[in-house]
C-alpha cells in the first residue's frame, strides 16, 4: 500500500465538499418560515447550519443536518407567555407551518426540534427555533416536562474549529472526518461535538507525532485515555457542558482501535489494521494494496469473498443510535447459553447449536427495518461453497445453526428511512468437539 496516497484519497473521499446537496432544501424551509413570521419581505437571513456541518468536520454522506431558525423577539413573548409548555405550542406551530410547504413529508416534533425527513433524498433536517441573546448565544425550547427554554452557543465552538483547523494545516480536520468513519463502521453513538473537542484537546498536545499512521494511533490513545465515569466534558470554543449519558462507550472502542493500530508493525499489517478501523470506506480508497491481507494465498482463498455485500454499497450509514445484538445458543438435552457470555468466558461454540441472534439492546427510533449478514469464512465453508455474505431483511431476531468449525460473524443493521442509524457485529467462532 502507498500509504501517503492512501490517506490523501480516503480524506478526500470522505469530506464534506459541499452544502449543495441540501441547499435547495435549506432555502425552502427558510423561505416558508419567513413568510409567516418575517412576512416573506426580510432581506436579512434568519438560517443558521449549526452541529457537525456548521463546524465544517461532517463527512460525505451525512444523513442530519441541524439548523437553527431565529424568530423574531416577540414570539418568544407570546409563547413565554403561556401558562404550560408554551415550547411544546411553538414547535406544533412550527410544524404545522412546514407541513403545508411538505404535505407529504415526513414533519414531526422531537422535543426540541422539528425534525423534516426528506426520505426520497436520504437526509433530515433537524430544525431548531431560536432566538438570539445578546451575547451572541440563542435560547430554544425544549418541550420535555412542562417546558423550559435552554441554551446554545454554535458560533464560538464553530471558530474554534476554523481556527484548529487552519493551526493544524487540516490535519485537525481530517481526524474530525476520521473518527466519524471509524464510528459509523463499527456501530459506535459518539457525539459529534464531543469528538471535535476531543480532537481539539489532541492537537494541544506535545510532540504529537508525524504521518497520518501514527497521528491516528495516537489519537485513538489519547481518547481511551478519557475518564468513562466523567459526568460531562467542556466543548471546545463555548465551554458548553457535553453530558455523558451513555457511559463513556468510546472508549472502550478506541483503546481497542489503537491495540489494533500500534500493534501493525509491518506494511502489510498496517494495511489490515487500517481496513479493520475505517471498514469499506477505507478499503475502497486503498492505492497500491499490499499482498496483505487480501492476496495473502490463505486469506484470499478461505477469508475473501467477492460476493459479499456491504451496508454501505445499499444504504447511506450515519449512527446515530446504540444497538447490541447478542445470541441463545440451544441443543436438545441442554441448558440454553448465550453467545457474548460464551465469548467473554472464553467457552467454545461446538457444532449443532441451534443460534437465535436478537437485539439484545437498543435506543433506536420507532419503525426501523431490520438486516441481517451471515459471514462464513474459513476453509470448512470455502470447501463446502458456503461462504456466504449476502445482507438480508429480517425483523429483531435470525435463525441459525452451528452446521461447520471455522470463524465466522453476524451483523445486524437498523434503517431509518433509508438512513443506516445503527449497526452492530458478534463474532461467532465454531470449534470442533
Amino acid at each position: 500500500m502507498n500509504e501517503s496516497a492512501t490517506f490523501e484519497s480516503f480524506f478526500e473521499e470522505i469530506k464534506l465538499d459541499s452544502l449543495d446537496e441540501y441547499q435547495g432544501s435549506i432555502d425552502a424551509i427558510a423561505k416558508k418560515l419567513d413568510s409567516k413570521y418575517y412576512d416573506g419581505d426580510s432581506l436579512e437571513g434568519h438560517v443558521l447550519v449549526v452541529g457537525s456541518v456548521g463546524r465544517g468536520t461532517a463527512v460525505s454522506g451525512t444523513s442530519d443536518l441541524d439548523m437553527l431558525y431565529v424568530l423574531p423577539p416577540d414570539v418568544y413573548k407570546k409563547f413565554d407567555a403561556y401558562e404550560s409548555n408554551g415550547q411544546s405550542s411553538l414547535l406544533q406551530e412550527v410544524k404545522e407551518t412546514l407541513r403545508e410547504r411538505y404535505p407529504r413529508t415526513d414533519i414531526k416534533g422531537d422535543g426540541q426540534a422539528v425534525v423534516v425527513s426528506f426520505t426520497n433524498r436520504s437526509y433530515a433536517i433537524d430544525l431548531v427555533p431560536a432566538f438570539v441573546q445578546s451575547d451572541g448565544s440563542f435560547k430554544y425550547p425544549d418541550t420535555h416536562g412542562s417546558g423550559s427554554w435552554k441554551k446554545t452557543d454554535p458560533v464560538p465552538e464553530q471558530e474554534a474549529c476554523a481556527e484548529l483547523f487552519v493551526a493544524t494545516g487540516g490535519a485537525a480536520l481530517e481526524s474530525c472526518n476520521a473518527l466519524r468513519v471509524w464510528k459509523n463502521n463499527i456501530g459506535l453513538h459518539f457525539k459529534g461535538l464531543l469528538m471535535d473537542t476531543l480532537v481539539a484537546r489532541y492537537f494541544k498536545s506535545e510532540d504529537l507525532p508525524d504521518g497520518y499512521y501514527e497521528l491516528l494511533t495516537g489519537l485513538f490513545e489519547f481518547i481511551s485515555n478519557e475518564d468513562r465515569e466523567k459526568a460531562y466534558w467542556h466543548a471546545l470554543g463555548s465551554n458548553q457542558l457535553i453530558v455523558n449519558d451513555d457511559g463513556g462507550a468510546f472508549v472502550p472502542k478506541a483503546k481497542k482501535a489503537a491495540k489494533t493500530l500500534s500493534g501493525a508493525l509491518s506494511s502489510e499489517d498496517r494495511e489490515s489494521a487500517l481496513r479493520d478501523v475505517f471498514g469499506k470506506v477505507f478499503s475502497n480508497c486503498v492505492v497500491d494494496p499490499s499482498d496483505s491481507p487480501y492476496e495473502r494465498a490463505w486469506v484470499k482463498k478461505y477469508a475473501y469473498s467477492p460476493n459479499e455485500q456491504f451496508i454501505e454499497d445499499k444504504f447511506r450509514v450515519d449512527i446515530s443510535c446504540s444497538m447490541s445484538i447478542d445470541c441463545e445458543v440451544t441443543q436438545d438435552g441442554f441448558r440454553t447459553r448465550f453467545l457474548g457470555d460464551m465469548l467473554r468466558g472464553h467457552f467454545p461454540l461446538l457444532r449443532r447449536k441451534k443460534l437465535r441472534f436478537f437485539v439484545s439492546s437498543a435506543n433506536l427510533p420507532v419503525g426501523c427495518d431490520y438486516y441481517w449478514k451471515v459471514r462464513n469464512c474459513g476453509e470448512v465453508a470455502y470447501s463446502r461453497r458456503c461462504v456466504r455474505g449476502s445482507i438480508e431483511k429480517g425483523g429483531r431476531s435470525w435463525n441459525e445453526r452451528t452446521d461447520f468449525v471455522g470463524p465466522h460473524f453476524v451483523e445486524c443493521y437498523a434503517v431509518k428511512n433509508g438512513i443506516c442509524v445503527a449497526r452492530s457485529r458478534i463474532d461467532v467462532p465454531i470449534v470442533d468437539g
